[in-house]
Protein backbone atom coordinates (compact mmCIF):
# COMPACT_ATOMS: atom_id res chain seq x y z
CA UNK A 1 0.00 0.00 0.00
CA UNK A 2 1.56 3.37 -1.24
CA UNK A 3 -0.81 6.25 1.02
CA UNK A 4 0.68 8.52 -1.40
CA UNK A 5 -1.90 6.39 -4.01
CA UNK A 6 -4.96 8.02 -2.39
CA UNK A 7 -3.55 11.40 -1.61
CA UNK A 8 -3.22 11.81 -6.27
CA UNK A 9 -2.15 14.40 -7.49
CA UNK A 10 -2.62 16.31 -3.37
CA UNK A 11 1.01 14.91 -3.07
CA UNK A 12 2.70 15.93 -6.38
CA UNK A 13 5.12 17.35 -4.67
CA UNK A 14 6.18 14.98 -2.42
CA UNK A 15 5.56 12.26 -4.71
CA UNK A 16 8.68 13.85 -7.18
CA UNK A 17 10.98 14.73 -4.01
CA UNK A 18 10.39 10.97 -3.40
CA UNK A 19 11.46 10.55 -7.29
CA UNK A 20 14.38 12.57 -6.79
CA UNK A 21 15.66 11.33 -4.08
CA UNK A 22 15.38 7.63 -5.67
CA UNK A 23 17.23 9.13 -8.98
CA UNK A 24 20.18 10.13 -6.81
CA UNK A 25 20.68 7.43 -4.81
CA UNK A 26 20.49 5.04 -8.33
CA UNK A 27 22.99 7.65 -9.51
CA UNK A 28 25.38 7.58 -6.65
CA UNK A 29 25.41 3.78 -6.98
CA UNK A 30 26.04 4.12 -10.67
CA UNK A 31 29.27 5.93 -9.69
CA UNK A 32 30.07 3.51 -7.47
CA UNK A 33 29.63 0.73 -9.75
CA UNK A 34 32.28 2.54 -12.13
CA UNK A 35 34.65 2.93 -8.97
CA UNK A 36 34.30 7.13 -9.67
CA UNK A 37 34.56 9.23 -6.83
CA UNK A 38 31.67 11.43 -7.48
CA UNK A 39 28.46 13.46 -5.63
CA UNK A 40 25.35 13.47 -8.16
CA UNK A 41 24.45 17.06 -7.23
CA UNK A 42 27.68 18.03 -8.44
CA UNK A 43 27.13 16.48 -11.99
CA UNK A 44 25.34 19.09 -13.87
CA UNK A 45 27.28 21.88 -12.57
CA UNK A 46 30.51 20.16 -13.62
CA UNK A 47 29.08 19.07 -16.73
CA UNK A 48 28.36 22.81 -17.70
CA UNK A 49 31.92 24.39 -16.97
CA UNK A 50 33.02 21.29 -19.21
CA UNK A 51 30.46 22.99 -21.71
CA UNK A 52 31.41 26.49 -21.36
CA UNK A 53 35.65 25.88 -20.42
CA UNK A 54 34.94 29.09 -18.56
CA UNK A 55 32.07 30.51 -16.48
CA UNK A 56 30.89 32.60 -13.56
CA UNK A 57 28.80 31.64 -10.82
CA UNK A 58 25.83 34.25 -12.14
CA UNK A 59 25.59 32.73 -15.22
CA UNK A 60 26.03 29.44 -13.81
CA UNK A 61 23.05 29.78 -11.57
CA UNK A 62 20.89 31.54 -14.58
CA UNK A 63 21.63 28.69 -16.93
CA UNK A 64 21.31 25.64 -14.42
CA UNK A 65 17.93 27.40 -12.53
CA UNK A 66 19.88 26.67 -9.21
CA UNK A 67 20.23 29.28 -6.58
CA UNK A 68 24.02 31.74 -6.26
CA UNK A 69 24.46 30.45 -2.88
CA UNK A 70 24.01 26.44 -3.90
CA UNK A 71 26.17 26.81 -6.64
CA UNK A 72 28.72 28.38 -4.63
CA UNK A 73 28.49 25.66 -2.14
CA UNK A 74 29.56 23.25 -5.11
CA UNK A 75 31.96 25.42 -6.68
CA UNK A 76 33.70 25.35 -3.02
CA UNK A 77 33.21 21.46 -2.89
CA UNK A 78 34.48 20.93 -6.34
CA UNK A 79 37.45 23.06 -5.53
CA UNK A 80 38.80 21.20 -2.73
CA UNK A 81 38.27 17.98 -4.76
CA UNK A 82 41.00 19.68 -7.07
CA UNK A 83 38.45 19.55 -10.34
CA UNK A 84 37.49 23.04 -10.95
CA UNK A 85 39.41 26.28 -9.88
CA UNK A 86 38.38 30.00 -10.36
CA UNK A 87 40.03 32.26 -12.54
CA UNK A 88 40.11 36.30 -12.90
CA UNK A 89 37.96 37.35 -16.00
CA UNK A 90 40.46 38.14 -18.76
CA UNK A 91 37.53 40.91 -19.81
CA UNK A 92 36.51 42.16 -15.76
CA UNK A 93 38.96 41.79 -13.39
CA UNK A 94 36.49 41.95 -10.79
CA UNK A 95 34.90 39.14 -11.74
CA UNK A 96 36.50 35.38 -11.51
CA UNK A 97 35.26 32.68 -13.76
CA UNK A 98 35.12 28.87 -13.16
CA UNK A 99 37.64 26.37 -15.24
CA UNK A 100 38.11 22.70 -15.09
CA UNK A 101 41.78 21.59 -13.42
CA UNK A 102 43.76 19.03 -15.24
CA UNK A 103 42.62 16.40 -12.85
CA UNK A 104 38.78 18.11 -13.24
CA UNK A 105 39.34 17.18 -17.40
CA UNK A 106 40.14 13.68 -17.02
CA UNK A 107 37.46 13.13 -14.52
CA UNK A 108 34.95 14.45 -16.97
CA UNK A 109 36.81 12.36 -19.74
CA UNK A 110 36.55 9.28 -17.35
CA UNK A 111 32.94 9.23 -16.94
CA UNK A 112 32.06 10.71 -20.76
CA UNK A 113 31.39 6.43 -21.27
CA UNK A 114 29.40 5.98 -18.11
CA UNK A 115 26.84 9.47 -19.03
CA UNK A 116 26.50 7.66 -22.38
CA UNK A 117 25.12 4.05 -20.54
CA UNK A 118 22.95 6.18 -18.15
CA UNK A 119 21.54 8.48 -20.76
CA UNK A 120 20.34 5.02 -22.83
CA UNK A 121 19.46 3.70 -19.50
CA UNK A 122 16.89 6.83 -18.97
CA UNK A 123 15.59 6.95 -22.24
CA UNK A 124 15.05 3.21 -22.05
CA UNK A 125 13.33 4.01 -18.73
CA UNK A 126 11.31 6.86 -20.25
CA UNK A 127 9.95 4.25 -22.98
CA UNK A 128 8.71 2.15 -20.75
CA UNK A 129 6.21 5.00 -19.60
CA UNK A 130 3.19 6.21 -21.45
CA UNK A 131 4.49 9.42 -21.42
CA UNK A 132 8.00 10.95 -22.33
CA UNK A 133 8.44 11.75 -18.53
CA UNK A 134 11.41 13.50 -19.35
CA UNK A 135 9.67 16.00 -21.71
CA UNK A 136 6.58 16.25 -19.52
CA UNK A 137 9.36 17.82 -16.55
CA UNK A 138 10.12 20.13 -19.20
CA UNK A 139 6.16 21.17 -19.97
CA UNK A 140 5.66 21.12 -16.31
CA UNK A 141 8.60 22.95 -15.59
CA UNK A 142 7.68 25.52 -18.19
CA UNK A 143 3.59 25.74 -17.10
CA UNK A 144 5.03 26.40 -13.72
CA UNK A 145 6.96 29.33 -15.02
CA UNK A 146 3.83 31.32 -16.67
CA UNK A 147 1.90 30.18 -13.54
CA UNK A 148 3.15 29.55 -10.21
CA UNK A 149 1.11 26.64 -8.11
CA UNK A 150 0.30 29.11 -5.74
CA UNK A 151 -1.08 31.57 -8.70
CA UNK A 152 -3.09 28.29 -9.42
CA UNK A 153 -4.43 27.18 -6.42
CA UNK A 154 -5.54 30.98 -5.38
CA UNK A 155 -7.30 31.08 -8.88
CA UNK A 156 -9.43 28.32 -8.24
CA UNK A 157 -10.31 28.20 -4.90
CA UNK A 158 -11.55 32.00 -5.77
CA UNK A 159 -13.49 30.70 -9.13
CA UNK A 160 -15.06 28.19 -7.38
CA UNK A 161 -16.29 30.92 -4.90
CA UNK A 162 -17.13 33.65 -7.50
CA UNK A 163 -20.14 34.49 -9.27
CA UNK A 164 -18.70 34.17 -13.17
CA UNK A 165 -20.08 31.99 -15.50
CA UNK A 166 -18.52 31.20 -19.08
CA UNK A 167 -21.46 30.86 -21.82
CA UNK A 168 -20.86 29.64 -25.59
CA UNK A 169 -22.54 31.94 -28.08
CA UNK A 170 -25.83 31.64 -29.36
CA UNK A 171 -27.22 34.13 -31.82
CA UNK A 172 -29.76 35.64 -28.94
CA UNK A 173 -26.64 37.02 -27.60
CA UNK A 174 -25.04 39.16 -30.85
CA UNK A 175 -26.31 42.80 -29.05
CA UNK A 176 -24.21 42.05 -26.18
CA UNK A 177 -21.28 41.05 -28.08
CA UNK A 178 -21.68 43.88 -30.37
CA UNK A 179 -21.96 46.33 -27.10
CA UNK A 180 -19.34 44.91 -25.44
CA UNK A 181 -16.85 45.26 -27.57
CA UNK A 182 -17.80 48.99 -28.89
CA UNK A 183 -17.35 50.00 -25.22
CA UNK A 184 -13.53 49.00 -25.44
CA UNK A 185 -12.79 49.34 -28.75
CA UNK A 186 -14.36 53.19 -29.06
CA UNK A 187 -12.72 54.21 -26.13
CA UNK A 188 -9.30 54.13 -27.47
CA UNK A 189 -9.25 53.76 -31.08
CA UNK A 190 -12.03 53.95 -33.97
CA UNK A 191 -14.33 51.52 -34.69
CA UNK A 192 -12.70 49.62 -38.15
CA UNK A 193 -14.43 48.21 -41.35
CA UNK A 194 -13.77 44.90 -40.19
CA UNK A 195 -14.70 45.21 -36.88
CA UNK A 196 -17.99 46.60 -37.53
CA UNK A 197 -18.22 43.25 -40.01
CA UNK A 198 -17.85 41.02 -37.36
CA UNK A 199 -20.08 42.63 -34.76
CA UNK A 200 -22.79 43.04 -36.74
CA UNK A 201 -22.97 39.90 -37.76
CA UNK A 202 -20.57 37.47 -35.47
CA UNK A 203 -22.43 34.38 -36.65
CA UNK A 204 -21.27 34.56 -40.67
CA UNK A 205 -17.95 36.06 -39.54
CA UNK A 206 -16.79 33.39 -36.87
CA UNK A 207 -19.65 31.18 -36.00
CA UNK A 208 -20.06 29.54 -39.69
CA UNK A 209 -16.09 29.77 -39.99
CA UNK A 210 -15.49 27.38 -37.57
CA UNK A 211 -14.81 29.62 -34.93
CA UNK A 212 -16.27 30.21 -31.27
CA UNK A 213 -17.21 33.12 -28.89
CA UNK A 214 -17.53 32.84 -25.20
CA UNK A 215 -19.48 35.19 -22.52
CA UNK A 216 -18.45 36.07 -19.38
CA UNK A 217 -21.79 36.16 -17.06
CA UNK A 218 -21.79 37.97 -13.68
CA UNK A 219 -24.32 37.29 -11.36
CA UNK A 220 -24.87 40.66 -10.37
CA UNK A 221 -23.64 42.45 -13.31
CA UNK A 222 -24.95 40.57 -15.90
CA UNK A 223 -22.87 40.11 -18.81
CA UNK A 224 -20.00 41.81 -18.42
CA UNK A 225 -16.97 40.32 -21.36
CA UNK A 226 -16.44 38.37 -24.45
CA UNK A 227 -13.61 36.63 -26.07
CA UNK A 228 -13.84 34.89 -29.80
CA UNK A 229 -11.33 32.10 -31.30
CA UNK A 230 -11.68 33.20 -35.27
CA UNK A 231 -10.19 30.64 -37.78
CA UNK A 232 -7.91 31.74 -40.16
CA UNK A 233 -6.70 29.28 -41.82
CA UNK A 234 -6.99 25.11 -41.50
CA UNK A 235 -6.30 24.36 -37.40
CA UNK A 236 -5.44 28.43 -37.10
CA UNK A 237 -7.19 30.44 -35.06
CA UNK A 238 -7.29 34.16 -34.10
CA UNK A 239 -7.51 34.82 -30.30
CA UNK A 240 -9.72 38.00 -30.78
CA UNK A 241 -12.23 40.76 -29.77
CA UNK A 242 -12.10 39.91 -26.04
CA UNK A 243 -13.53 43.12 -23.83
CA UNK A 244 -14.93 43.75 -20.33
CA UNK A 245 -17.37 46.15 -19.66
CA UNK A 246 -15.56 48.91 -17.68
CA UNK A 247 -18.09 48.41 -14.67
CA UNK A 248 -16.24 44.25 -14.22
CA UNK A 249 -12.81 45.93 -14.11
CA UNK A 250 -11.01 45.41 -11.13
CA UNK A 251 -12.55 41.83 -10.67
CA UNK A 252 -9.74 39.55 -12.68
CA UNK A 253 -12.98 38.81 -15.47
CA UNK A 254 -10.46 39.57 -18.34
CA UNK A 255 -7.90 36.73 -17.13
CA UNK A 256 -10.10 34.05 -15.63
CA UNK A 257 -12.25 34.29 -19.78
CA UNK A 258 -8.82 34.08 -21.11
CA UNK A 259 -8.01 31.12 -19.52
CA UNK A 260 -11.37 29.54 -20.03
CA UNK A 261 -10.52 30.15 -23.60
CA UNK A 262 -7.34 28.84 -23.56
CA UNK A 263 -8.59 25.84 -21.95
CA UNK A 264 -11.32 25.11 -24.33
CA UNK A 265 -9.06 26.62 -27.27
CA UNK A 266 -6.69 23.01 -26.14
CA UNK A 267 -9.72 20.92 -26.83
CA UNK A 268 -10.20 21.76 -30.50
CA UNK A 269 -8.14 20.87 -33.54
CA UNK A 270 -5.50 23.53 -33.94
CA UNK A 271 -2.19 23.97 -34.00
CA UNK A 272 -1.67 27.97 -34.43
CA UNK A 273 -3.05 30.22 -31.87
CA UNK A 274 -2.31 33.94 -32.33
CA UNK A 275 -3.61 37.67 -31.45
CA UNK A 276 -3.21 41.05 -32.98
CA UNK A 277 -3.58 44.79 -30.62
CA UNK A 278 -1.88 47.68 -30.01
CA UNK A 279 0.90 48.76 -27.60
CA UNK A 280 -1.87 51.48 -25.82
CA UNK A 281 -3.23 48.38 -24.54
CA UNK A 282 -0.16 47.37 -21.81
CA UNK A 283 -2.33 45.41 -19.70
CA UNK A 284 -3.90 43.53 -21.43
CA UNK A 285 -0.47 42.53 -23.22
CA UNK A 286 0.95 41.66 -20.00
CA UNK A 287 -1.84 39.62 -19.55
CA UNK A 288 -1.05 37.55 -22.89
CA UNK A 289 2.47 37.10 -21.67
CA UNK A 290 1.70 35.99 -18.42
CA UNK A 291 -0.88 33.30 -19.94
CA UNK A 292 1.65 32.11 -22.08
CA UNK A 293 1.77 34.50 -25.62
CA UNK A 294 5.30 35.51 -27.15
CA UNK A 295 5.75 38.55 -28.91
CA UNK A 296 6.41 37.14 -33.18
CA UNK A 297 7.20 38.81 -35.97
CA UNK A 298 6.34 36.33 -38.53
CA UNK A 299 2.46 36.56 -36.84
CA UNK A 300 2.97 40.36 -37.30
CA UNK A 301 4.24 40.19 -41.21
CA UNK A 302 1.68 37.40 -42.34
CA UNK A 303 -1.92 38.95 -40.51
CA UNK A 304 -0.76 41.80 -39.17
CA UNK A 305 -2.30 43.99 -42.04
CA UNK A 306 -6.10 43.33 -40.67
CA UNK A 307 -6.55 45.88 -38.53
CA UNK A 308 -4.72 49.55 -38.87
CA UNK A 309 -4.38 49.76 -35.29
CA UNK A 310 -2.08 46.68 -35.24
CA UNK A 311 1.43 47.27 -33.90
CA UNK A 312 2.07 43.89 -31.60
CA UNK A 313 1.63 40.08 -32.74
CA UNK A 314 1.54 37.18 -30.55
CA UNK A 315 1.73 33.58 -30.95
CA UNK A 316 0.61 31.28 -28.42
CA UNK A 317 3.21 28.05 -26.56
CA UNK A 318 1.73 25.55 -24.85
CA UNK A 319 1.91 21.49 -24.31
CA UNK A 320 -0.54 21.06 -27.29
CA UNK A 321 0.93 23.28 -29.61
CA UNK A 322 3.54 21.76 -32.24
Amino acid sequence: MDFLDELEELALGTRLKRLSERMLADAANVYKAFNIDMQPKWFSLLALIDNKQKINVVEASQLLGLSQPAISQFCRQLEKEGLITSLICEKDSRKRVLTLTEAGKQQVEKMQPMWHAVTQAAKELSRELDNDIYQAIRKCEQAMARKSLLERTMDIYHDENNELEFISFEPKYAEVFRQINEEWISSMFELEESDKNVLTDPVKYIISKGGKIWLAKHKQLGFVACCALAKKKELCFELTKMGVLESARGLKVGEKLLRFVLHEAAKMPMKRLFLLTNKKCQAAIHLYEKNGFVHDRHVMEEFGSSYARCDVAMKYLAIWHN
